[in-house]
């Protein structure tokens, strides 16, 4: 047997594995086995055998609008052809090859840029909020032409609006994608009734046990290209640049180390040092398109949802030769939901957003200290105490990071900047353990208190 035939046998085991969650997910959730025979989310036969004859290409819908409509199309931009790549036409990096240019650049001549937060804000899921529309919303910006992302100035002011529409526990189709009118231009034809949301409608999609894992608060941000940093998170730092090492006298007060950037991060470019060369929109894409790169901030026991909006070009040659623009985001090693969790064909396209609902619990939440009366178990309050939590304390995790993992374009999109770091906040962290330490045959307590400059999150 070929090692491409062997490939879909392993896949539906996956498959099956997923179904057999899934079934045992929503069984849980609302006392029904499987989605009805209208749900789009309707489960099809499964198979066990050797895939179909002449199944569409797995990320065909990704391609639509290129010039042949193929992977082929993410590669024409590339500044080193086929033919100029190995002998066999297959690109390859050698791991002797030369390395990349400094283009004069010094050692030690730049700090480090240390990483942005995202921010969070506090999500009011009220039924009057849910009803009541802002007076009036600036829709995400569009594009001036296929081949660009939208204008930076815009884009901030989309961002630092609160979010709209609320996030629901069944995907949201009633919304359609505001990019409509430019898709239809670029590929030539009509969309029909194209969703906002590019989470999948049905059952079988909708955010599992919402009602006990409802988000307590959310951030929004966009993946998009290169551009120059407007400011839009300088007032989410946790330090508002007035504490610790980062106020005014201060290592990282001034974000880049030269004149202009005291307490800011307006005007950073997306480069590495001064004197490397600006990297552009279809070289880079980034959360926000914007260095320093980005921090999430978390609590375990406090749900938090991610509105993740796609504003990379529509055009999927548009790239440089690297990378595709569609997105599916994955909270590595977080214990997610499936519909959260970021299937790597369960992406979404420019204009859209998926909502990301991340219950941040530990693991064991439903079969270990099932009351929460560990204290081990818990996490900060916000208030200098502990809230303590169902769950296993050994499988507490702290630093993570999330990235795209979009079906056979993980590793370009990751490289391409689409990456984020997350810090986790436990009861372990927050100087709460009473470790006992023997001296001369006597078990002494001692109080350990770890601590940054400031705690971080408590």
């Amino acid at each position: 047997m070929k090692t491409h035939d062997r490939i879909p046998a392993a896949l539906y085991i996956i498959l099956a594995l997923s179904f057999i969650a899934i079934h045992a997910y929503v069984h849980a959730d609302d006392g029904s086995s499987f989605p009805a025979e209208d749900d789009p989310s309707h489960y099809t036969e499964w198979l066990t055998d050797d895939l179909p004859e002449g199944l569409p290409d797995a990320h065909a819908g990704a391609l639509e609008g290129g010039n042949t409509g193929t992977v082929g199309d993410t590669e024409a931009g590339n500044v080193l052809q086929p033919q100029g790549q190995r002998d066999d036409g297959i690109f390859n990096v050698p791991t002797n090859g030369p390395p990349s240019p400094l283009f004069g650049a010094e050692a030690f001549t730049q700090k480090m840029l240390r990483f942005e937060e995202f921010g969070r804000k506090r999500l009011n899921m009220q039924e009057k909020n849910i009803r009541q529309a802002p007076l009036y919303r600036m829709p995400l910006p569009p594009p001036m032409n296929a081949q660009s992302s939208p204008n930076g100035f815009l884009l901030d002011y989309f961002l630092s609006q609160r979010i709209w529409p609320l996030p629901t526990k069944f995907a949201n189709d009633n919304d359609l994608n505001p990019w409509q009118p430019q898709i239809e231009g670029f590929i030539g034809r009509q969309l029909e009734a194209p969703p906002a949301e590019g989470r999948p409608p049905g059952l079988g999609w909708s955010h599992q046990r919402w009602d006990e894992f409802t988000p307590e608060v959310y951030f929004q941000t966009a993946t998009t290209g290169a551009r120059t940093n407007g400011g839009l998170r300088d007032r989410k730092q946790r330090h508002k640049y007035k504490s610790g090492e980062f106020g005014r006298r201060g290592l990282y007060h001034n974000t880049v180390g030269t004149p202009g950037f005291a307490g800011t991060t307006s005007g950073i470019k997306v480069r590495f040092h001064p004197n490397m060369p600006v990297q552009g929109k279809d070289t880079l894409w980034t959360f926000d398109g914007t260095f320093p790169p980005k921090l999430l901030n978390v609590r375990y026991g406090e749900p938090i949802l991610m509105r993740h909006y796609n504003a990379l070009p529509i055009d999927v040659a548009a790239n440089r030769g690297f990378g595709v623009h569609t997105l599916s985001t994955h909270e590595h090693n977080g214990h997610n939901p499936a519909e959260s969790d970021g299937y790597t064909n369960a992406f979404f396209f420019p204009g859209q957003f998926y909502d990301y609902r991340w219950p941040i619990t530990l693991a064991g939440h439903d079969s270990i200290n099932t009351d929460a009366s560990d204290r081990r178990s818990g996490a900060p309050d916000g208030r200098g105490g502990i809230k303590q939590i169902p769950g296993d304390w050994r499988e507490t995790m702290s630093t993570h990071w999330f990235h795209d993992h979009m079906l056979d374009f993980t590793a370009q999109n990751v490289y391409k900047g689409d990456v984020a770091m997350m810090n986790y906040y436990s009861a372990l962290d927050r100087g709460t353990q009473q470790p006992p330490a023997k001296a001369g045959g006597l078990v002494i307590r001692t109080k350990v208190r770890i601590r940054a400059d400031r705690p971080v999150i408590a």
